[in-house]
């Protein structure tokens, strides 16, 4: 016996899912967004500031980015 459900119905469709569908696009947009302004900065001042904070700023922001596309990027 076949259950059938009515059109709409499924898990990712529903009003109630945690994650819309086609993610969040301003929220990733915004992310990436500060994501890139860091890595200019870090660009334009990156050869006065000590390896070691450079090398954490970078970690940091590519942080930011896989949290972007984590919390915000498009569902696949």
């Amino acid at each position: 016996m076949a259950i059938s459900t009515a059109p709409g119905s499924e898990p990712a469709l529903t009003a109630r899912s945690r994650k819309p569908l086609g993610g969040r696009p301003v929220l990733f947009a915004a992310m990436l967004l500060v994501a890139t302004l860091g890595v200019l900065g870090l660009l334009v001042v990156g050869p006065t500031v000590p390896l070691a904070a450079a090398l954490a700023a970078a970690a940091g922001l590519v942080a930011l980015v896989v949290l972007a596309w984590v919390v915000a990027g498009p569902r696949l």
